[in-house]
């Protein structure tokens, strides 16, 4: 898992708002999960206040389907209306391999 500074959050977020205008988005995490399965392996981005069991849970799958985990610097609910949630959501992964590749800064 890979911590993004404060620089490298602000261009992601703004990525994962392009994707979710896009359609490219898949939030939360069980959604995520389900990406992972079906073969997306794009980037993975977690809040960095999710719970321990969830970062276990994320680290665990993208471990196991190849994909990049990233930990924001921000908290769910700031992840969350980003997307356009209420509430909070603790991951997010960007399903468009080119959004994936620019959110991360490649």
């Amino acid at each position: 898992m890979r911590q993004l500074d404060n620089d490298a959050t602000t261009r992601a977020l703004g990525y994962i708002g392009i994707a979710k205008k896009a359609g490219r988005l898949a939030s939360g995490t069980p959604n995520v999960c389900d990406a992972l399965r079906r073969g997306a392996k794009y980037a993975v981005f977690m809040a960095s206040d999710a719970s321990a069991a969830t970062k276990k849970r994320l680290s665990d799958k993208c471990a196991y389907y190849g994909a990049e985990l990233y930990s924001l610097s921000c908290t769910c609910a700031e992840l969350a209306h980003r997307v356009g949630k209420t509430g909070s959501v603790a991951a997010v992964t960007v399903t468009d391999a080119g959004l994936s590749r620019a959110a991360v800064g490649e």
